[in-house]
């Protein structure tokens, strides 16, 4: 944990596993993409989530997962806005699957309070704890709860993409791609096709659309378009120019082409977008991925005594623990760790333990 703050990395280099966990507070718009599977865990409040093309409103509990290279952006709706992740390196993966795996997970109304939910829950919130441990039975205690949350997640019926390779990045063609992609992020104001990027770089027109769809699981025209989009919606939230002189900075050949390109990724209007950003949402930009949530933060450590609890005893997948004194155990080691919350905390241990 650093600083004091929910975020920590934890890595087993021999069950090829790396992950990076943490909670944060959700401002505007933050397009991104990235290698990594993201699980994402709404622990207050409400937030839109945009993936690839597709909305969906998340509230307080849901969880949805991003596959990798899949472009997405949240923006919160309302007040005090807070999220909990989870990134996971695909490369775990490759131990059990032989083709690229695209998981779906998302949780409605209907169905978050549904047991699987309620499994994923629980082992996010003890992961939080036990992964700022170094000792043997800790890691081996985190390992355990990491294989039952993928238990939870992987259906036995799991989708396989075999049109694209988003993790199967190794070290041919890294060097080049590293110069194609630093070459559009420092030149994506300006008109940049295909034969340009191949004259600027000396590397042949072919070679460059088969790296792109190779090493980034996407075409250059794609990378290029989410490259302007995170840029203008950056600049939407936290600036007043006009959208015109925003789409026209930012690579766009006039404004139809940014409403059709930001519609067709966000489902509304540039200028509706910007209706819906509040201060709020701008004061969690300024610290956005700087600062995470205090591990102090009395809301956040009863939220997640409340999952362990929740959690408990669902016997759903092999492997999943009845016993309550099990998540006494886990009650108690989440009292130490988030000093905030240790008085709310020992009220829920006396409730299991009383059960």
């Amino acid at each position: 944990m650093q600083n004091g703050q929910l975020h920590y990395r934890y890595e087993n280099a021999n069950a090829n596993l790396k992950l990076e966990h943490y909670v944060y507070r959700i401002g505007s718009y933050h397009y991104n993409w990235h290698a990594d599977f993201e699980l994402l865990m709404v622990v207050r409040g409400s937030i839109e989530m945009c993936v690839s093309g597709q909305r969906h409103i998340l509230d307080e509990d849901d969880l949805i997962l991003i596959n990798p290279n899949e472009g997405h952006a949240t923006l919160g709706l309302g007040q005090g806005n807070i999220a909990m992740v989870l990134h996971i390196d695909p490369a775990f993966f490759k131990g059990y699957y032989d083709e690229v795996i695209r998981l779906q997970l998302v949780s409605t109304e209907r169905t978050r309070h549904d047991p699987r939910f309620a499994v994923i829950r629980r082992c996010l919130a003890q992961m939080m704890v036990l992964g700022t441990r170094s000792d043997p039975a800790s890691r081996l205690r985190y390992d355990a709860l990491f294989y039952r949350l993928v238990s939870a997640i992987v259906p036995t019926d799991a989708v396989f993409d075999c049109q694209t390779t988003a993790y199967r990045i190794d070290r041919r063609g890294k060097d080049a791609i590293s110069r194609l992609v630093s070459y559009i992020e420092d030149n994506y104001q300006e008109r940049i096709t295909l034969a340009d990027l191949a004259h600027r770089t000396g590397y042949n027109a072919s070679y460059i659309s088969q790296l792109f769809k190779g090493k980034l699981g996407i075409n250059f025209s794609e990378y290029l378009l989410r490259v302007r989009l995170t840029a203008a919606t950056a600049e939407l939230s936290t600036s007043d120019a006009r959208i015109s002189d925003i789409a026209a900075a930012h690579g766009f050949s006039d404004l139809k082409s940014f409403n059709t390109a930001f519609r067709k990724t966000f489902g509304k209007t540039p200028a509706e977008y910007r209706k819906l950003i509040t201060d709020d949402n701008r004061s969690s930009d300024t610290s956005f991925k700087q600062e995470f949530v205090s591990a102090d933060d009395a809301y956040v450590g009863t939220k997640l005594a409340r999952y362990v609890v929740e959690g408990a005893g669902q016997n759903i997948y092999e492997g999943v623990e009845r016993a309550s004194t099990d998540s006494a155990e886990s009650l108690r080691q989440m009292a130490k760790a988030i000093r905030g919350a240790q008085a709310l905390l020992a009220e829920a241990l006396d409730a299991v333990e009383g059960q």
